[in-house]
């Protein structure tokens, strides 16, 4: 799907919505929310292609910062520009932030009672599906040839052996540009 091919430009009101439902559902984290806009702006609505999405996480991950606020700023922008930046970003931040707001003084005061506790396990049990399920859809898009598994399980050994990320990622970046980039006869095709 080209840029062309999209049906409607989107809203700032919904851009607005989207990201705020998105907030105050995406439980279990950066990978957690990745895999809500994923579903709602590219597959449900698809508003950017999934080929431009892979390219705002990717972007998240080379950025400082929490990954799904900066892929959030990257889709606003690429809707949008300016304004869709700033609306995407604040309209994703706000539910977690007023949820902080609330939570911290209540989990202060009974974080230790037996049945607070088990809560917190159970809910870390079902972050964990969440995250696995988010990482499995983002995978199946982006590992469709050998390059791509050989550099993620490479990834993944570093990470195991608890190489720096910066190092991993930047070793990620060389490899992608020996093994994926595009011949100039193949960019011509």
């Amino acid at each position: 799907m080209s840029d062309a091919e999209q049906t409607e430009p989107v809203s700032l009101r919904w851009l607005a919505l989207e990201f705020l439902r998105i907030g105050a559902t995406g439980f279990g984290g950066p990978m957690a929310l990745i895999g809500l806009m994923q579903q709602r702006v590219v597959e449900r609505r698809k508003a950017i292609t999934p080929e431009q999405f892979a390219e705002g996480v990717a972007v998240g991950q080379v950025l400082p910062g929490p990954i799904a606020v900066d892929c959030a700023t990257y889709i606003g922008y690429r809707l949008r520009g300016l304004w869709g930046a700033v609306v995407t970003t604040g309209a994703l931040v706000a539910p977690p932030f007023l949820a902080m707001l609330v939570l911290t003084p209540l989990y202060l005061q009974y974080g230790k009672v037996p049945e607070a506790q088990g809560f917190f396990r159970g809910v870390g049990a079902a972050v964990v599906a969440v995250i696995a399920a988010a990482c499995v859809r983002l995978g199946q898009r982006s590992l469709g040839s050998a390059g791509p598994v050989v550099i993620a399980i490479g990834a993944l050994a570093g990470a195991l052996l608890k190489v720096q990320p910066i190092l991993l990622i930047l070793a990620a970046g060389l490899l992608g540009l020996l093994l994926l980039r595009e011949r100039p006869q193949e960019a011509a095709a």
